[in-house]
């Protein structure tokens, strides 16, 4: 546990006015081993969306600074180590610091993202036999992937000593991270949440900006010596799996030659968001200046003093147009709909050297204000989120819930704009939560107010060498277009070929609805797995990274049955598959997503069917992703005397 350095009372002084005062008191447990403080009357109340205050009057916190202070001086003085608090006195602390009782059914969800005492409670061992058997068979398993959870499951399989390689396109670590670099793109997750369980990071702003983000994944890759098992540069063009082998042939181009491997398992960490889409309008190649998408930002473009067309308006866009608008002459936003968002005044604050101190040094803080970050968040936007048959405002709400979370979004943007016709365009005609909901400080409502920059609230139609025309014939002469556009966030896999057991086609299988069993597994694709694959997105719940993490558990749990049951391979079976997916299709119905009138890249192009975004709660995909059943899987067991 951490430890705290002799400094002066000042500086203590200066960090307990800093810190977040609910983890400060199971800081004080820590130190004292003395519980009674959860007894007390000073208690905080339950966190808000993005708010892990607690509430505490000025009173309050005078008094839980001195409570601080008193057991930094004893705990300096006695030199021990911090108190081990058994589980039942931790998930007290849990609902104490949360100002809420914790459901059962996400107790053990939050146990494991604060894994206390250095422990790792999401690792899974491979017995003995099942590492002899890799031994003797030389299992091995390709990550396609370098990103986020690429790293994670390459991070867990040496943990086990299980041979991997990992094949990255880019030229390093950290997969949209190491792609999106324009201007002031960052994570929409807060830092210290946006991490790994079993990680300390201390990060330097509350929501990481991409060079950090990017510095963060490579660090992590060569602390825990990752990089010698990855080839950068490695485009993956096809994976086959060969039935008599019972192995996969993954080809790939790296330094313009063509290269093949082989494995015992493939898994897929791709991402979602990874193959730019550029729209299909006509005379894109008759623009005479340059233009550029915001995953493939070229710095030596300058755009100083120039006129600049952004055609889109959602994340990217979100955090590029208030960082264009301090430099372009003119800046003009092409919007085909306006995004939701929702009031984070932190957005762009840095950690301060005294919180930063609170988080390196106090026993036990870091942990908690990190579990107090993913709280704020979890599993809380069921009322919100759901659609109720029987309501009708338009297709403005779907829900009484929904309705009130439109009236207090509705409220924070009128704060904002008084021009009524900027204000008709920057309010939403559809539900809350039906496309990605974007977190705001004032700037970007701020940036379209400004009297150079331009919010045309139409889509381009055309460009033309001088510039961009709407759909509706407007031609506006610009020096630069950046596309904004997102990404073929649809297509999973693609471009890659792949190809399953008895050349079954994966491109044929997913061509009108991409399906796979939890996200992670698709039948006649045996020892195929997927991180981040169809409907696995969060939207209203945790994060990608706890995803992630439940997922990469699911995966080296399977790996596990394979070599601990000696197998050849497993492969879902299609009646288990089929079940999830009915019981995944009627539960997406019930979201807001799902609300009719609804567009966006959450769904399926021409079948309009959410592929993107899994309608379960954290916990609920914990329970479905914690056990792998061997029952749902057609078992292929190896031939005797192989």
């Amino acid at each position: 546990m951490t430890t705290i350095p002799a400094v002066s009372q000042e500086t203590i002084t200066r960090a307990l006015e800093a810190a977040n005062l609910p983890a400060l008191m199971m800081s004080i447990i820590h130190m004292t081993g003395d519980t009674s403080i959860l007894d007390g009357s000073i208690r905080p109340g339950p966190a808000g969306m993005l708010d892990v205050s607690g509430g505490l009057s000025e009173p309050e916190q005078t008094r839980i600074r001195a409570l601080a202070a008193e057991a930094i001086a004893r705990f300096c003085d006695a030199a021990t180590p911090a108190k081990r608090l058994p589980r039942a006195t931790v998930e007290r602390m849990m609902a104490f610091s949360a100002g809420e009782a914790i459901p059962e059914k996400l107790s053990e969800l939050c146990l494991e993202e604060l894994a206390l005492h250095e422990e790792d409670p999401r690792r899974r061992d491979i017995s003995t036999a099942g590492r002899a058997n890799a031994e003797r068979d030389a299992f091995s398993v390709i990550i396609i992937g370098g990103g986020m959870s690429g790293l994670l499951l390459a991070y867990r399989l040496a943990q086990q000593g299980i041979e991997f390689q990992v094949l990255e396109k880019n030229d390093g670590v950290g997969g949209t991270w190491f792609e999106n670099q324009y201007p002031g793109c960052r994570v929409d997750i807060a830092s210290h949440a946006y991490s790994y369980s079993f990680d300390d990071r201390k990060w330097d702003s509350y929501f990481g900006e991409h060079d950090e983000l990017r510095a963060n994944f490579t660090r992590l890759a060569e602390e825990h010596d990752l990089i010698p098992h990855m080839e950068f540069g490695a485009e993956v063009s096809r994976a086959e799996y060969d039935d008599a082998a019972k192995k996969w042939t993954v080809e790939y181009s790296q330094g313009g030659k063509a290269h093949s491997r082989t494995a015992s398992v493939v898994v897929s960490a791709v991402g979602q968001l990874n193959r730019p889409r550029i729209p299909d309008v006509e005379g894109i190649d008759e623009f005479t200046g340059p233009q550029v998408h915001t995953a493939q930002w070229d710095s030596n473009i300058d755009l100083a003093g120039k006129r600049v067309a952004v055609v889109g308006t959602g994340a990217s866009a979100f955090q590029l147009v208030p960082e264009l608008a301090k430099q372009c002459s003119e800046v003009k936003v092409f919007q085909r709909k306006p995004p939701w968002m929702f009031p984070n005044a932190g957005y762009h604050e840095k950690v301060s050297p005294e919180h930063q101190w609170c988080l390196t040094h106090l026993p036990g803080y870091g942990r908690w204000y990190r579990f107090l970050s993913i709280w704020s968040m979890l599993d809380k936007a069921d009322d919100r989120l759901g659609i109720d048959p029987a309501w009708d405002d338009g297709g403005r709400s779907c829900s009484a819930g929904n309705r009130a979370f439109r009236d207090d979004l509705e409220t924070y943007v009128r704060s904002q704009v008084s021009d009524p016709d900027l204000l008709e365009a920057v309010i939403p005609d559809y539900p809350p939560f039906g496309t990605r909901t974007l977190q705001d400080n004032g700037s970007w409502l701020a940036a379209l107010q400004k009297d150079h920059v331009e919010l045309v609230a139409e889509g381009v139609g055309q460009t033309t060498p001088s510039g961009v025309r709407t759909a509706s014939g407007r031609d506006f002469e610009v020096d630069a277009i950046v596309w904004a556009t997102g990404f073929h966030a649809d297509r999973f896999l693609w471009p890659m070929a792949v190809v399953g057991s008895e050349g079954v086609r994966l491109e044929d299988e997913w061509r009108e609805i991409p399906k796979a069993y939890l996200g992670i597994t698709i039948p006649k694709f045996p020892n195929l797995f997927c991180l981040y694959g169809p409907n696995t997105n969060v939207a209203h719940t945790g994060n990608c990274i706890m995803v992630a993490e439940l997922q990469v558990t699911y995966i080296m749990s399977c790996i596990g049955l394979i070599l601990d049951e000696d197998l050849a391979a497993i492969d879902c079976r299609a009646e288990v598959a089929d079940a999830y997916e009915a019981r995944l299709e009627e539960a997406l119905s019930t979201k807001a997503w799902s609300a009719q009138g609804v567009e966006s890249f959450y769904r399926k192009g021409h079948s309009g069917r959410v592929v993107s975004n899994m309608p379960w709660n954290m916990s609920e995909y914990r329970e479905l992703t914690n056990v792998v059943q061997p029952s749902d899987f057609r078992l292929d067991r190896r031939e005797s005397g192989s």
